[in-house]
């Protein structure tokens, strides 16, 4: 929360922004998601592309870290999903006739393009219920989720599942699905293990995979991509969503020359930047992108850039084509630095997490230390004898379940993080 404060600090007022300008310079790039739109890539503003993988292979998408337990559906694949309105003790009963009216408008459930954290099984969860997940229900007990839905997926294939998120426990998700008269049935499992550091793990209903297509989650910015949007029906396009943690201002109508982002407001909605920058003339057959349109991009690693597409080319190719500068360090500290804890995951933590860390002058002083809430000190740890952006495992095996303060000492600042232990 503190570096979206003092991103929201730097955007609105100059006198914190101009200190910290460096020299722009401007840098053409193009990303490629292929004929189509089949692949997704994921790109670091700093570093350029990290990822091109296949969108196509993929059914179901379970959260790795955090809390809400969300489930994305692969619009992209043609992957539909719709809640069966039966007990999950109706499981092995469900026949053809409980999908009849099953595509009446109104009925399908949809990811939310504005969050990575609001997928098609969990939006119809309760607001007025904070344990709700949609799928299931959170035990603040046993710190398990239990499924308490049952679904109806169409197959890119045209074939109906039925579909069963049945658990999360143990940082693994349990779940079943088969055809609709119970043949071919499944039980299997994802572990969040397989996947760390990653927003995601994948799983395929076609092959009864899993699969790993991710970059680590702090090492990319945007993701290009054809996806599902509500709009005001369902209907896919074809755009760019931000990571978790980016943070996106956007410019509009101005002089993509002489635009700074002084008073623009950060937005943390993934689709900021989306798919309206460009249309197309059916007049030409030919993409349009939006004039004087300008997006100011706050990247993973603090940095604030200027962002300009310039041309798209369609399901010929799938490009993406912008250019992009480099305009300051954001997220500052008192010290005029990058603030120095990126990350903290997994967070609730096991028996492990990881610290991602930008230090920026080492020395012998620069250390971690957890407290608990009693103020007793139960861990300490040095840092490795390194500068620039790195990644430190701590151990967490020996700590009881709990709430405790991880305070971190870098380049002379001090920075607290709440860090929680679930076993």
């Amino acid at each position: 929360m503190k570096n979206k404060f003092l991103l929201t600090l730097l955007i609105t007022f100059a006198t914190v922004y101009l200190p910290f300008k460096i020299s722009a310079q401007q840098v053409f790039d193009v990303v490629s998601i292929g004929p189509g739109y089949t692949n997704q890539a994921f790109y670091s503003m700093e570093n350029g592309e990290q990822a091109n993988v296949s969108n196509t292979d993929w059914d179901l998408a379970f959260q790795i870290t955090g809390f809400q337990a969300t489930i994305l559906i692969n619009g992209k694949n043609n992957v539909r999903l719709f809640k069966a309105g039966k007990s999950v003790n109706d499981w092995s009963a469900l026949t053809a006739a409980d999908t009849v009216g099953m595509l009446n408008p109104g009925n399908e459930l949809l990811n939310q393009d504005t969050s990575w954290w609001s997928g098609a099984f969990n939006i119809t969860a309760d607001a007025a219920n904070g344990f709700d997940l949609g799928w299931g229900v959170y035990d603040f007990a046993t710190h398990a989720v239990t499924g308490d839905s049952l679904f109806f997926m169409k197959m890119s294939t045209g074939e109906i599942k039925k579909v069963w998120i049945q658990s999360l426990m143990n940082n693994t998700y349990y779940f079943a699905y088969a055809n609709i008269d119970g043949s071919a049935e499944v039980n299997t499992t994802l572990s969040k293990s397989a996947f760390t550091g990653k927003n995601f793990g994948y799983y395929s209903i076609a092959t009864g995979t899993t699969l790993d297509r991710e970059p680590n989650k702090y090492t990319w910015d945007l993701s290009f991509a054809q996806y599902m949007s509500a709009l005001p029906f369902p209907y896919k396009v074809s755009g760019v969503l931000a990571n978790d943690s980016v943070a996106v201002a956007k410019a509009y109508p101005v002089d993509e020359q002489t635009v700074t982002p002084w008073g623009l407001t950060p937005s943390y909605y993934i689709n900021t930047i989306g798919y309206e920058w460009k249309a197309y003339d059916f007049n030409t057959n030919a993409w349009l992108i939006q004039d004087s349109t300008v997006f100011f991009v706050n990247d993973r690693l603090g940095f604030l850039w200027k962002l300009v597409f310039t041309g798209f080319g369609g399901s010929a190719n799938g490009n993406f084509e912008f250019y992009k500068e480099k305009l300051s360090a954001t997220g500052v500290q008192e010290n005029g630095g990058m603030p120095a804890l990126l990350g903290v995951a997994p967070n609730p933590a096991t028996n492990m997490t990881q610290l991602t860390l930008f230090i920026k002058n080492y020395n012998g002083s620069n250390g971690i230390s957890i407290f608990d809430l009693n103020g007793k000190e139960v861990l300490r740890q040095t840092l490795p004898q390194q500068e620039g952006l790195i990644t430190l495992p701590v151990s967490t095996e020996n700590l009881a379940n709990g709430t405790y303060m991880m305070r971190l000492l870098v380049d002379g600042v001090l920075t607290t993080e709440k860090l929680v232990i679930v076993k």
